[in-house]
C-alpha cells in the first residue's frame, strides 16, 4: 500500500510553549492592558458587556464576522421586529397590570 503524503497542517509541527509566550506577549497583552485600563477607568456595574462592547470599538483589530458592514435590509426588518415586539410588550404589560388591578 502506498504512504498517503502528508497535508500541510499535519506536517507543522504544534507551537511550541515559547511561540505561545511570544504570541500572548506582542499580541494578546496590548488589547488585554488596554482593555482592562479602559474597565478600571469605567468601573461599569456590568464588566463583560463593557469588555465586549470596548472591543467592538476598537478600529486596531481584527472583529471578523462582526467587522463586516451590516446588511442594510436585514438592519431595516430586525427595526420593524423591534418595534412590534415593543408594541406587544407593552400591550402585555397593561393586560397584565389590568389583571392585578380586579
Amino acid at each position: 500500500a502506498a504512504a498517503t503524503p502528508a497535508t500541510p497542517a499535519a506536517a507543522m509541527p504544534p507551537p511550541t510553549m515559547t511561540q505561545h509566550m511570544k504570541y500572548i506577549q506582542e499580541r494578546v497583552n496590548p488589547i488585554m492592558e488596554a482593555m482592562v485600563t479602559a474597565v478600571l477607568l469605567k468601573c461599569p456595574d456590568d464588566p463583560a458587556a463593557f469588555m465586549m462592547k470596548w472591543l467592538l470599538e476598537q478600529d486596531r483589530y481584527d472583529k471578523g464576522e462582526f467587522g463586516r458592514p451590516a446588511d442594510q435590509e436585514e438592519l431595516k426588518q430586525l427595526k420593524e421586529e423591534l418595534a412590534r415586539l415593543q408594541v406587544y410588550k407593552a400591550e402585555l404589560e397593561e393586560a397584565l397590570a389590568a389583571k392585578d388591578d380586579r
